[in-house]
């Protein structure tokens, strides 16, 4: 037999190995049953263009130490948050991460595990989801939670969803400024619904008009979608929200930042239905927009209509600590008719690294870190606000971010950023309404020099 080195082979070789292992004459039935007489048939709808007539062209393999050089020159092109000086937030936030989370996430039980479908093996896993469930109840003061989903926008989706089985209503409340990606995720998790939304737009404090709000048709309301902190950065009333939503026998959910649930009120206290948001900033790294993971967490009366898998504890034979997934409620674990959802995913590394996070900051620890988010915040609004040429949009009711002005604001960001400073979110793009706003973020990694640099830079561009 000839021996091939990995340089050996052809550029152009094309080698037929089909994902699903049909045999010839099973395809031929396959095609029949369809109506087409050839494969090429089969896709003569696609553009010329894009199909692949003479196989693919690949490289001949590099050695590791190709590999790694080429990778390297490659990783040098991004711009990494450590070495530029950021204020980038809008639901991607560069917190603190403690060197023991990445050390014990590495741990191959945790890395290399996949979703325990015999569950009743793999205690160690359950074990470990239980604990972040438990974590995310006392965060948001809620009574369940299921082991995640696949990030925010996702779990605002699979709650409206629950509004809509639980209370058999179609229309959708948005109370104030959520995420716009978020918004138009939900848009489509229901665009094989029969559905309508109705938004309330935010008054001059940037919080929602409540006034405005009890005016909406919410008789027939599934329920009121509000963000807390909104996606502006302002503290909602969330109470009073909510009682707008009793009164129309709606539900309230409430889409959160997990961190700002160190210091803010929990949701259940406010009158919140469904809590859900996005994980990142517990423990999260921000590398391409993440990894992340969606949380959700409800009332237990609603335990049975939420989406995923949660995670239970009991006693065995022998009166040892057990667990075990009591729900699974996707259609590939139970009748398609009887499914809450068939397409959420879990994201279980990145939710127990958010029990790892918490369990390593402690009560304490994320309590301070919150603090300092907002400390740094309310002193960069102050001095923002005392450049001559800045307008902040609304009083400082925030947590960790906030939304200003400033004459032309893209070539402002464009020239910070030559000076190696992010501003922050244009908003513009998603709201075209403040072609001149800036959305600005600090955490607790923010120091007084770098918060000082970036203003006395905006101050220079505008007045020299």
């Amino acid at each position: 037999m000839k021996k091939h080195t990995a340089n050996s082979f052809p550029r152009n070789l094309t080698i037929n190995m089909p994902y699903i292992l049909n045999t010839d004459k099973e395809r031929g039935e396959m095609l029949k049953s369809i109506g087409v007489k050839s494969m090429e048939e089969l896709y003569s709808h696609l553009p010329e263009g894009i199909k692949l007539n003479d196989g693919v062209d690949l490289p001949s393999g590099l050695s590791e130490f190709e590999v790694k050089k080429t990778l390297k020159f490659l990783s040098e092109k991004n711009t990494p948050a450590c070495k530029i000086n950021s204020f980038l937030g809008a639901g991607c936030y560069d917190h603190y991460v403690p060197a023991a989370v990445e050390y014990i996430l590495s741990s191959p039980q945790f890395l290399t595990a996949y979703t325990p479908y015999q569950a009743e093996c793999s205690q160690g896993i359950l074990q470990a989801i239980y604990e972040y469930q438990s974590y995310i109840c006392l965060l948001t003061g809620m009574d369940v939670t299921n082991a995640s989903v696949f990030d925010g926008a996702s779990a605002l989706s699979e709650a409206v969803l629950m509004s809509m089985r639980i209370t058999g209503r179609k229309k959708i409340v948005i109370a104030g400024v959520i995420h716009p990606e978020y918004k138009e995720t939900v848009k489509t998790y229901l665009s094989g619904f029969d559905f309508s939304f109705e938004e309330v737009n935010i008054g001059s404090r940037g919080d929602v008009d409540l006034e405005k709000l009890k005016l909406t048709e919410g008789r027939d309301a599934a329920c009121y979608v509000v963000q807390n902190p909104n996606f502006f950065g302002i503290i909602e009333d969330i109470k009073k929200i909510s009682d707008i939503a009793k009164q129309n026998r709606a539900l309230t959910i409430v889409i959160t930042n997990p961190f700002s649930l160190a210091i803010l009120k929990e949701p259940a206290l406010l009158g919140a239905d469904i809590v859900c948001g996005d994980g990142q900033p517990l423990g999260g790294t921000m590398n391409f927009g993440g990894p992340s993971f969606g949380f959700l967490a409800a009332k237990q009366d609603y335990t049975r209509q939420i989406p995923g898998r949660i995670v239970g504890k009991t006693t065995d034979s022998d009166g040892a600590a057990a667990y075990c997934l009591t729900l699974q409620t996707r259609e590939q674990h139970i009748r398609r008719e009887k499914a809450t959802s068939n397409i959420c995913s879990n994201q279980s590394l990145n939710a127990i690294g958010a029990a790892v996070y918490l369990s390593l900051m402690g009560k304490t620890g994320i309590k301070d870190a919150a603090l300092s988010s907002f400390s740094n915040a309310q002193y960069l609004y102050r001095r923002l606000g005392e450049v001559r040429g800045v307008k902040i949009l609304f009083p400082p009711r925030i947590f960790n971010e906030f939304a200003w002005t400033v004459h032309d604001a893209r070539k402002i960001i464009d020239e910070l950023y030559k000076k190696n400073i992010v501003a922050g979110y244009y908003l513009g793009n998603a709201f075209p309404g403040l072609k001149d706003g800036i959305l600005s973020c600090c955490t607790e990694k923010k120091t007084k020099e770098e918060i000082d640099n970036f203003v006395n830079t905006m101050a220079h561009l505008l007045h020299g």
